[in-house]
């Protein structure tokens, strides 16, 4: 028998070995070509050479669309994961249809770029009228689910305010109209005007500030059951100049008397009101517990200082040259709270990532600034709808922080604005500019003039982005109307 032979016995012990070294070397071999393959190695297929690899991921409004690397076609098409060799490129995603969305980047090695923002609109855009109003609405406010659409119809009498009330989702349908009761207004005298402050969580009840010859008051608006709306100015008894809802619900507020500074918390089911904070000259809450404000509390002449108030105890964030507006905002992105602060006379808006982690630890004991948006003179502060953009405008000048890319952004816009540019989504401005409206992405890139309208502020969108609901001057009066985002393919089926 073989296994009885020693001869026999030795050359199959070897035979083994050797299988064993050859499987060891076949095994690392392969984790080592799998582990330079994770970190972005490659090999040219054509010449052999070694490369080093970077990760793209490309998405689009509408889906499906072409994608074009240095003007060569991939096989790929939006959404796409695709693996390049490192280098510079020029990124242009096309769809017929649409007009084409490009940038260009440079992919590092071994890096990962996301362009999963990209939005196509259609090379031809046409509107169509939904409501003819005799003058402009005073008032278009969206719900925060982008269900609803309230529109003011005017009225002869300065008292009454009447709104149609849109579904975005069945534009077909007629308006359901509602009345804002007369019993919870003040009626006296003749100048009379609303605005809206700001929506509760439940789509259904928003913060109205009613401006009349004399004064001002608050009215919570029921869309569901208007008859059930409160005025909550006369429930506290209360002066106020500023009213907000306490974590976007209903049944307590927050009250401003920018007379005195003083900053409270109104409780309507109990009816009281309990102060909070003094020498108030500006502030926005946040959930139910967090609130940055500005202050001349405790600060050299001439200057004021931002703070954090966090469940009853306040804390300082950073001192700046007084002015005559100031600007407080504060945004959750990815896990970390980034406040920002400044004012219209400040050369620089400071922004804060956790600031209050260094401001408890006793070795840091202060709130260190991550970066600065260098403009004087600005007129809006604001986070994008994500919360991933922070942007500060003065004019024609914008400054733009990108959270997740820790990249700033200082420009200057040619086309001429009429008014300031608000935030579209989360990675998109639009604004007036010439008639039109204008909308470009954070970085001033992909500009794009779409439809004649009188006013950007009153401009809203449907919930899947593929309407826009405006207001532009016809004969006659003013056009409320609608536009489809759609095109070609993605036009729904008749």
């Amino acid at each position: 028998m073989d296994f009885l032979d020693p001869r026999k016995r030795r050359q199959h012990d070897l035979k083994l070995m050797i299988g064993y070294g050859l499987m060891t070397i076949a095994i690392g071999l392969t984790s080592v070509i799998l582990i330079y393959g994770a970190y972005g190695y490659g090999i040219n297929t054509k010449t052999g050479a070694i490369i080093q690899n970077g990760l793209l991921f490309v998405d689009s409004q509408p889906s499906g669309a072409s994608i074009f690397l240095n003007n060569k076609r991939q096989s790929s098409t939006t959404a796409a994961r695709l693996v390049l060799p490192a280098g510079n490129y020029n990124l242009t995603i096309s769809k017929e249809g649409y007009r084409d969305w490009s940038r260009k980047f440079t992919l590092t090695e071994h890096s990962i770029e996301r362009f999963t923002y990209p939005f196509l609109f259609p090379a031809m855009l046409t509107s169509q009228n939904i409501k003819l109003y005799p003058s402009e609405p005073q008032i278009i406010t969206q719900s925060p689910d982008m269900h609803w659409l309230l529109v003011q119809s005017p009225s002869a009498d300065p008292a009454n305010f009447v709104f149609d009330m849109y579904n975005t989702g069945k534009i077909d349908q007629p308006p359901t109209q509602l009345t804002l009761p007369t019993s919870v207004l003040t009626v006296a005298g003749a100048k009379h005007s609303l605005s809206v402050v700001e929506w509760a969580s439940d789509n259904n009840h928003l913060l109205l500030k009613h401006s009349y010859l004399g004064g001002d008051e608050f009215i919570i608006f029921d869309r569901l059951n208007p008859a059930s709306s409160l005025n909550v100015s006369r429930a506290f008894g209360a002066a106020a100049s500023k009213m907000n809802l306490r974590n976007s619900k209903i049944d307590q507020l927050y009250i401003y008397n920018q007379a005195d500074g003083s900053l409270s918390l109104g409780d309507i089911a109990k009816t009281s009101v309990q102060p909070l904070l003094s020498q108030v000259l500006a502030y926005k809450a946040y959930g139910s517990d967090l609130i940055s404000y500005v202050t001349s509390q405790n600060a050299d002449a001439g200057q004021v200082m931002a703070r954090i108030w966090e469940n009853g105890k306040t804390y300082p964030l950073f001192t700046f040259p007084a002015g005559a507006k100031y600007f407080v905002d504060a945004a959750q992105y990815s896990g970390h709270w980034y406040y920002a602060a400044g004012s219209d006379t400040a050369n620089r808006v400071n922004i804060y990532k956790d600031p209050l982690s260094g401001i408890k630890d006793p070795l840091i004991a202060k709130a260190i600034p991550m970066i600065a948006l260098s403009d004087s003179g600005i007129t809006t502060l604001s986070f994008s709808d994500e919360s991933r953009f922070v942007g500060v405008e003065a004019g024609q000048k914008f400054g733009i922080y990108d959270i997740e890319t820790q990249s700033r952004y200082q420009y200057t816009l040619a086309a001429p604005l009429a008014g300031e540019m608000h935030w579209m989504d989360g990675s998109r401005l639009i604004g007036l500019s010439g008639g039109s409206l204008l909308v470009m992405d954070y970085d001033a890139i992909n500009q794009q003039v779409l439809i004649p309208t009188i006013n950007s502020d009153k401009v809203y969108f449907d919930k899947s982005f593929t309407q826009i609901f405006s207001l532009a001057a016809t004969d006659g009066g003013i056009t409320f109307q609608h536009t489809d985002l759609r095109a070609g393919v993605d036009l729904p089926k008749q």
